[in-house]
């Protein structure tokens, strides 16, 4: 009888079976033991080994902004000395860590508002860039020491006065009649130096052309008891008061004309009279809604004696 081929296909092999190979898993096992024991003998060394000498970071090696003419103390060195980094970092330490360090203290400084970048230059250096606080206005504080001027930025942070002569202290905007004062770098947490700084700032174009001199701050009614809002008065070297009102972003519309139309006022009177620095000037300037002028009272010249008169030709 024939014999009939199937069709379906031969089964596979079976895998070959694997040789167990001592050599190789000795290999396996030393490669893992010598990773483990070298990270161990390296957490046990490293805080000796990135102190040498060739990894620390100096203060030559941390490069620091710019300072601007206005702060004449070493920002960088203060920085360091204050936050305990001088000789105390390194170039092995962990990275994020550093960082924060370095931002942390230059942070710190009244002198400087924000840390915008720190960055690592092989072969060893870091580059700190930062924004630096500017005087904008000096507050003419009392307390059971005396007058003093002091120096703040925009956003009413005291600055440190002993950068700044006393001539300079006195020529910036003065914010006045001010009692208590913060901390140096801290902000002044009261409305009326809030609001002058803002007031300084934005007039500090046009404040040497208007012969301006003093911001006052003066307490007014309100409708809402629990609400203590502040109308403001600039003085000129001549003595003209100019009321100006609640700060700007504070104007209450249909009430209180906006910043740039009371400042325009202001420019075209001095444009078209000028003398506001002058005792020929007017006695106010009140441009809170429109143009409102008050001259002075007029100054009679007091009558000489005839005798006397005669004395002196």
């Amino acid at each position: 009888m024939a014999r009939i081929k199937s069709d379906s296909p031969p089964l596979p092999e079976p895998p070959p079976t694997r040789k167990f190979r001592p050599r190789a898993w000795l290999s396996v096992v030393g490669l893992i033991a010598f990773g483990v024991g070298a990270h161990f003998l390296w957490q046990y060394s490293a805080a000796t080994i990135s102190r040498s000498p060739q990894y620390l970071l100096t203060s030559e090696d941390i490069h620091l902004s710019p300072q601007p003419p206005w702060i004449r103390t070493d920002v960088k060195a203060r920085a360091l000395r204050d936050a305990n980094l001088v000789d105390n970092l390194s170039l092995l330490d962990n990275w994020d860590e550093l960082a924060r360090r370095v931002k942390d203290a230059f942070q710190f400084q009244p002198w400087i508002a924000s840390v915008q970048r720190i960055t690592r230059k092989l072969p060893r250096s870091l580059e700190v860039e930062v924004t630096y606080r500017k005087p904008v206005a000096a507050v003419e504080s009392s307390d059971e020491n005396g007058v003093m001027y002091l120096p703040i930025d925009e956003h009413a942070v005291r600055l440190p006065e002993g950068d700044l002569t006393e001539a300079e202290r006195r020529y910036l905007p003065r914010i006045s009649n001010i009692t208590g004062r913060p901390l140096i770098g801290d902000r002044w947490n009261d409305e009326r130096v809030i609001g002058g700084a803002r007031l300084a700032v934005l007039l500090a174009d046009v404040w040497d052309t208007l012969r301006l001199v003093e911001i006052i701050a003066t307490q007014q009614s309100s409708s809402d008891s629990l609400k203590t809002s502040f109308r403001y008065e600039l003085v000129t070297t001549g003595g003209t008061r100019i009321v100006w009102g609640t700060p700007p972003g504070n104007e209450t519309p249909g009430s209180e004309s906006p910043f740039n139309q009371k400042r325009q006022r202001l420019l075209e009177y001095a444009a078209q009279h000028g003398k506001l620095e002058s005792i020929d000037g007017p006695a106010v300037l009140d441009v809170r809604t429109e143009l409102v002028v008050t001259p002075r009272t007029a100054r009679h010249k007091p009558q000489v004696p005839k005798d006397a008169a005669t004395q002196t030709k």
